[in-house]
């Protein structure tokens, strides 16, 4: 299970889970609600900057930053939305 700290209004975790559901990876996730005003939720050791999205992979690895996070879902999809060679920049600029 792939675990997405994020919160409902957080157009960046909207992002991955748009990402996400694209790739025909959103039954994967199992979305865990962050509270990045609050010191005392896990978040801040997840990211040391305390900002949301967080994706920890299947094997505990963490991720941060909205880019980071659809990469690598697009990466473990057999899909992909984002392209290899020179369309790849346009794609990442959108």
């Amino acid at each position: 299970m792939i675990i997405l700290r994020s919160s409902p209004p957080s157009p960046f975790g909207r992002q991955v889970k748009i990402a996400a559901n694209i790739l025909g990876l959103y039954d994967q996730l199992q979305i865990e609600n962050a509270n990045t005003t609050d010191a005392e939720d896990s978040l801040r050791q997840q990211n040391p900057l305390g900002k949301i999205p967080v994706l920890i992979t299947a094997n505990g690895k963490i991720l941060y930053d909205s880019r980071v996070c659809i990469e690598y879902l697009d990466f473990i999809s057999e899909y992909q939305i984002i392209p290899e060679g020179e369309a790849r920049f346009d794609v990442l600029t959108l």
